[in-house]
């Protein structure tokens, strides 16, 4: 049914309560929708300093990550390079153990001329397993020292004989004895 607008007809319709009561609705919901932005803007800001917070907290998260885990591998790598110089220490301690004293004497004999001596001997051993030797010989006649050399060097358990230094007393007679030193590398396992 399609409502009549007369006006000059009895009853009189007066819809101004009902307009009044539509303005104040409408007054109401611009209020609460103005409350409504104010608590929308206010929730984006608090939820921005939030964000801005759990983001900064999550930087200080990985930046701490990161250095215990530097920690942990210098620590590690600590650890290893420690182990690994023990180890050598151990190796070193090893290949004095292993070392025959009896077995180079006896090489030494066969191989030194029979008119040098031997004064001292000091084997010196390094991180590779490897060995040397420092030897203080003394003879009375200086072609030994030659000899000497030569017969060290044929015998392929020494290796890269040097002569470190001669002496005989200034003034002595040709009979005093001539003093050496030679250094040798010594690999026992090279007569096989």
């Amino acid at each position: 049914m399609s409502a009549q607008f007369n006006f000059a007809r009895r009853p009189f319709r007066d819809d101004r309560p009902a307009y009044g009561l539509a303005a104040f609705l409408v007054l109401v919901g611009a209020v609460l929708l103005t409350i409504n932005l104010r608590l929308a803007a206010d929730y984006r800001r608090q939820v921005a300093d939030t964000r801005a917070e759990i983001a900064a907290l999550e930087a200080r998260e990985r930046g701490a990550e990161e250095k215990a885990q530097a920690a942990r591998s210098a620590l590690g790598s600590y650890q290893l390079s420690a182990l690994a110089e023990e180890s050598k220490g151990l190796a070193l301690i090893a290949a004095e153990r292993k070392f025959s004293w009896t077995a180079l004497l006896a090489r030494l004999e066969r191989t030194l001329p029979p008119d040098v001596g031997l004064v001292t001997l000091q084997p010196t051993f390094d991180l590779n397993g490897h060995s040397s030797l420092d030897m203080q010989l003394v003879t009375k006649r200086r072609d030994a020292i030659v000899r000497t050399i030569e017969a060290l060097s044929k015998n392929p358990v020494f290796g890269h004989v040097e002569l470190k230094s001669e002496s005989q007393q200034e003034g002595a007679p040709t009979a005093e004895p001539i003093q050496f030193a030679l250094s040798s590398r010594y690999d026992p396992g090279a007569a096989r």
